[in-house]
């Protein structure tokens, strides 16, 4: 599932003088910097299911008219570009490192 990302507002240079607001400005960059790592970890990472493609024939089309056969290749070819783009774990791990 993914995790929805939600900011803080940045400090109001309105309301404080300078050095108070550079302060301000320095909390609020760190704190939305690890909200945004945090989010990262969960979001960025790889499917924690193995999926395990057998033998097929590379198709990247599928009709109205598509066989099962030509349709299972599909999945696979799928399957594979999503697993050498990242998005599918080739273990049963999440962990990316």
């Amino acid at each position: 599932m993914s995790k929805r990302v939600i900011l803080p507002q940045p400090p109001d240079p309105a309301n404080m003088n300078m050095g108070d607001w550079s302060r301000a400005m320095f909390r609020w960059a760190s704190v939305t910097k690890g909200i945004l790592e945090d989010a990262s970890r969960v979001n960025d990472g790889p499917l924690g299911q193995r999926f395990v493609v057998g033998a097929f024939t590379t198709n990247t089309t599928v009709t109205g008219t598509t066989t099962g056969t030509d349709l299972s290749n599909f999945v696979a070819s799928f399957v594979e570009a999503m697993t050498a783009k990242g998005l599918v774990s080739p273990t049963i791990s999440r962990s990316t490192g």
